[in-house]
């Protein structure tokens, strides 16, 4: 069993980019995020479960550029193991957010920097 996020905080979401097919390669389609398009501006917003959600502008059609994230809630710790770790390992860009584990157990800070993923504790 996985632990959830309680806690989400973007640090810095610099021209991040993500092909969007790598959110739907995991053989776990119910795991799969449900995509909402939003014409009128160009915006997919991709729902990921209890409450977190992934928005963005299509870039060509086929990249998400990410303008907002949330991955707290119920779910969200095998939701970013299994579907948003290996699709940041795509991704073009950079990502520094600070991550508070259910009921403060841990606290971590996720780096991207084009596709490179690292996951490192934070100490109070």
């Amino acid at each position: 069993m996985s632990y959830n996020v309680d806690t989400w905080k973007t640090k810095k979401l610099d021209k991040l980019t993500i092909p969007l097919e790598a959110f739907f390669r995991h053989e776990r389609k119910d795991w799969h995020p449900k995509r909402v398009d939003n014409i009128d501006k160009n915006e997919v917003t991709l729902e990921c479960g209890c409450g977190q959600e992934i928005t963005g502008t299509l870039v060509d059609g086929k990249q998400l550029l990410v303008t907002k994230l949330d991955m707290a809630g119920e779910g969200s710790g095998t939701f970013i193991n299994w579907i948003f770790e290996p699709a940041l390992k795509e991704s073009r860009g950079q990502l520094e957010a600070l991550l508070v584990w259910e009921g403060g157990y841990s606290i971590t800070r996720l780096t991207v920097k084009d596709g490179v993923v690292e996951q490192t504790d934070v100490e109070l």
